[in-house]
C-alpha cells in the first residue's frame, strides 16, 4: 500500500505510549506496509518502555507531540492520551496533513467534534475513532437488522459493568480536568456509541441520574434517551463491580437482538423472533479487523472509517446531556445537526 508518493510504507507516529499505545502500535508493527516510526509521551518511563517494545530508536522518542510532528516524516498519527488533551492534538496533526486514528472520546464537546470533521473531510483526510464495537461481528450483525428496511425499534436496554476503580483508581481517569468525567465519559461511552450506531435512532432528549464520588467522579448512571423514531432506551453502567459484564437489548416490531458479553474479548450475538424462539447467527471472526488494519484500509481506498466522527458527534451529544440532566435535575433536549443522524 503505498503511503506517500516516496514510500511503499506507511509511516505513523504515536502521541502517548501507555499500554494502549503500545498495544495499537503492535498492530501496526504486525503489518508489512507500516511502520512506527516515532513516538511520544510525557513520561520518561513510558517513552522507554514504549520505545523498546516498539523498536523506535532513542532519537525518535519525543517529551514533546508538537515536536515529534514536526521533526518526523510521518504519514498519520495514533492519538492515546487523557481524554482532554485529544482536541489540540488532533488538531495539531490535521494542520500538519497527517491522517489520525484517535481512541475515543474524539473530544469531550460536540462543537470540537463538528469542526475536526469539517476539517478532515476538507482536507481529504481519514480521522477514525477507536471505539473497537464497530468491528465486532456481533455488534455488526445487529446493525444489519436496523438498516433502512429493518423492522421498526420499540425498548431498548444496555448496561456495563466494570471494576473500574480497582483498575484506574488515581490515574488520569480519575481526574476530571484530563478525563471530562468518571465512568460514563470513559467506559460507558462505548455503550451509548454502541447503541447509536447498530440502531441508527436519532436521540432528542435524556434524563440521568448518576452517583458521584467525593472526589468528583462519577461511578454508576443510569441514562434515559428518548428517539425521534418513538423508541427509548435505559443505560446503567456502573464503575465498581467485581468483573466485566456488558449486555444490549434491542426489542422490535419482530422480536430482538441481544449481544452479550463479559471481559474484553468478542460478544455473542442472539435473535429472538415474533414467536420467542431464539436463534444464534454464525458470526465470521476472521473477518474482523483490528484497528490498524482498519485505518490503513481507509487511508488506503477512501473508504470511511468503521468508526467516524458523525459517530463521535452523537454519543459526545448524549454524554454531555446526561451529565447536564444529572447536575441539574431536569430533562434535557438534544439538538444533533442535521448530518449527523443516520
Amino acid at each position: 500500500m503505498p503511503a506517500t508518493a516516496e514510500s511503499q510504507v506507511f509511516s505513523i507516529g504515536i502521541v502517548g505510549v501507555g499500554l494502549l499505545g503500545r498495544a495499537i502500535g503492535g498492530q501496526f508493527m504486525a503489518r508489512p506496509d507500516a511502520q512506527v516510526a516515532a513516538i511520544t509521551d510525557v513520561s520518561d518511563a513510558a517513552r522507554a518502555e514504549g520505545g523498546h517494545a516498539l523498536a523506535v530508536p532513542e532519537g525518535s522518542q519525543y517529551a514533546d507531540y508538537e515536536a515529534m510532528l514536526d521533526a518526523e516524516s510521518l504519514d498519520g498519527v495514533v492519538i492515546t492520551t487523557p481524554h482532554a488533551l485529544h482536541y489540540e492534538q488532533v488538531s495539531a496533526a490535521l494542520d500538519r496533513g497527517l491522517h489520525v486514528l484517535c481512541e475515543k472520546p474524539l473530544v469531550l464537546e460536540v462543537d470540537q467534534a463538528v469542526e475536526l470533521r469539517e476539517r478532515a473531510d476538507e482536507a481529504g483526510l481519514v480521522l477514525m475513532v477507536g471505539f473497537q464495537r464497530h468491528q465486532d461481528s456481533a455488534f455488526r450483525g445487529a446493525r444489519e437488522r436496523y438498516g433502512p428496511d429493518g423492522p421498526d425499534i420499540d425498548w431498548i436496554t444496555a448496561e456495563i459493568t466494570q471494576p473500574w476503580f480497582e483498575s484506574f483508581g488515581g490515574s488520569w481517569r480519575t481526574n476530571t480536568e484530563l478525563s471530562g468525567g468518571g465512568f460514563l465519559v470513559d467506559t460507558g461511552r462505548h455503550v451509548v456509541d454502541a447503541l447509536l450506531w447498530v440502531t441508527g435512532l436519532t436521540p432528542v432528549a435524556v434524563t440521568a441520574d448518576m452517583r458521584f464520588r467525593e472526589d468528583g467522579v462519577d461511578e454508576r448512571a443510569t441514562v434515559h434517551v428518548e428517539f425521534e423514531e418513538g423508541a427509548t432506551a435505559d443505560i446503567s453502567v456502573f464503575g465498581d463491580a467485581p468483573a466485566v459484564r456488558e449486555a444490549h437489548h434491542v426489542w422490535d416490531a419482530e422480536g430482538a437482538t441481544y449481544v452479550e458479553g463479559r471481559g474484553w474479548g468478542g460478544r455473542s450475538l442472539t435473535t429472538i423472533d415474533d414467536e420467542g424462539t431464539e436463534h444464534t447467527p454464525l458470526l465470521d471472526r476472521n473477518a474482523e479487523r483490528n484497528k490498524a488494519e482498519a485505518f490503513l484500509d481507509c487511508v488506503e481506498t477512501g473508504e470511511d472509517p468503521p468508526a467516524t466522527p458523525t459517530d463521535a458527534i452523537r454519543v459526545t451529544a448524549v454524554i454531555q446531556a446526561a451529565y447536564e440532566s444529572a447536575e441539574t435535575g431536569e430533562r434535557v433536549e438534544i439538538s444533533l445537526p442535521e448530518d449527523a443522524r443516520y
